[in-house]
């Protein structure tokens, strides 16, 4: 790991201790300050927050003093990993002290080694808890997976629930920008292991060397596997795994172990992945990802399909992001007017519901110096607008200018009604009710017009 950058705060009343840790730590790229009591501790915190803090459980002439520092430091920043140090030390010592909220616990004389990887995996530690914090309270922390109407915002829910009950390791076939993460998230949360971490891994790097080092960890440092422990991990784009680390994988859902050179690590993690069915059929047909890890990773399967195939959900998509837009964009909310809905609506939306969340944001953006509270169709990106524009182009009168009334009437209703089910995503309740027709006259009507033959166009009852 790369420790430049990251901060250490030393806290022992022996200036020669203090030197001796701040010396080693800072020719190891740490930026180091001290303290030799508790008042200079909390100075130096008030300057900057440390990544870290090495304790002296004995302090002047108080043999607890050090326990007390410590818990007034969890009181201000209950992540700060507090590592203590002591030259009494014993079993019973340790227990205490980490039973009280210590990160670990070191004897004095220090082992150069033990007190490096200590606090390296202290660092590792501290920037994984301020990542899950992160994605708890914004994009993770949400359920945008089960806004909607159609039947599988109906029943994504339970499905969540059967399958985090399971603790089984699950596959999830997602198109790009369907959050499936936000999908695994929901899952841990609602499993028994909510309390431990859940660790994100995106398989598609362009350095694998790096990349196992980080997933897996080194003889001196934890992977993200490890710190996953008792928790979820969620690796995303599976399908991108280099050979090698599949192998590891396999034998880590085989054996619940592995080894980093002489290291040894055990780790009780349930995996979730994810990838799109296209590029994980195509992995396995190439050589290029095992056919039994795979089967070893789907015990249960979720599959999100993608917008163009639940058009009735893009609308309430839409209004969830408009309706929370001060917690995800920082911005009041607004309202989009029916013709901008329209626009909206007929799009394809290629990047799914995280295309969805940036149009959002910067319609919100654009609109942000009116006064109203509707926002038209100017505000939104120009591919949306365009690509609107083409599709309604059919619609023009010009190709009903040389025709007789009654076939130029019947090719508009033909073309029109084709639009608004496909808009809807062939739900014929929503169609009728949004054209103003009972829906067994708009199903005369389509059969009139030999519409419901169309293998793109379902009837939903």
């Amino acid at each position: 790991m790369n420790s430049e950058n990251h901060s250490v705060l030393i806290v022992d009343d022996d200036p020669e201790v203090r030197k001796l840790m701040a010396d080693v730590l800072a020719d190891e790229g740490y930026m180091t300050s001290v303290a030799s009591n508790e008042q200079e501790a909390f100075a130096q915190m008030k300057k900057h927050v440390p990544d870290v803090v090495f304790l002296d459980l004995w302090i002047g002439e108080e043999e607890s003093a050090g326990i007390k520092i410590l818990g007034k430091i969890k009181k201000i920043n209950d992540e700060i990993p507090v590592i203590i140090i002591s030259g009494h030390g014993t079993i019973d010592a340790a227990v205490h002290v980490i039973q009280n909220g210590a990160f670990d616990f070191i004897e004095k004389p220090f082992v150069i080694d033990r007190l490096l990887i200590t606090c390296q995996r202290a660092i590792e530690m501290y920037k994984l808890k301020r990542e899950n914090l992160y994605l708890k309270n914004n994009r993770l922390h949400s359920e945008i997976f089960a806004v909607g109407v159609s039947p599988f915002a109906c029943s994504i829910r339970s499905t969540i629930e059967k399958i985090a009950a399971s603790n089984s390791r699950v596959f999830i076939d997602s198109p790009a920008g369907m959050e499936a993460d936000v999908v695994a998230y929901n899952i841990h949360k609602k499993s028994t292991r909510k309390e431990y971490n859940f660790v994100y891994v995106n398989c598609n790097s362009d350095n694998p060397e790096n990349f196992a080092n980080d997933l897996l960890g080194t003889e001196k440092s934890y992977g993200r596997l490890e710190r996953a422990n008792g928790g979820t991990i969620f690796l995303e784009e599976i399908n991108k795994l280099p050979k090698e680390l599949q192998r590891r994988l396999l034998s880590f859902l085989l054996e619940e172990k592995y080894f980093c050179g002489n290291r040894s690590v055990y780790s009780d993690t349930r995996v979730i992945c994810s990838a799109t069915g296209e590029n994980m059929r195509a992995a396995i047909e190439n050589d290029l990802f095992s056919l039994e890890l795979f089967y070893r990773l789907k015990i249960s399967e979720i599959i999100i399909p993608a917008l163009k195939n639940r058009k009735e959900d893009i609308i309430p998509i839409i209004d969830y992001y408009l309706s929370k837009s001060e917690r995800f964009f920082g911005l009041p909310s607004k309202k989009f007017t029916e013709n901008a809905l329209v626009i909206l609506q007929s799009y394809s939306w290629p990047g799914n519901i995280h295309q969805i969340k940036n149009v959002v944001e910067s319609s919100l953006i654009n609109a942000r110096d009116s006064d109203g509270i509707y926002m038209d169709e100017g505000v939104l990106p120009p591919e949306l607008t365009n690509s609107t524009k083409d599709k309604f182009n059919s619609l023009n009168i010009a190709k009903f200018i040389t025709l007789p009334l009654k076939e130029a009437k019947e090719n508009f209703e033909y073309d029109y009604l084709q639009a608004q089910v496909e808009r809807f995503s062939g739900n014929i309740s929503q169609t009728a009710n949004f054209i103003g027709m009972e829906r067994s006259a708009l199903h005369r009507k389509m059969k009139a017009l030999h519409l419901e033959n169309r293998s793109k166009i379902k009837k939903i009852k």
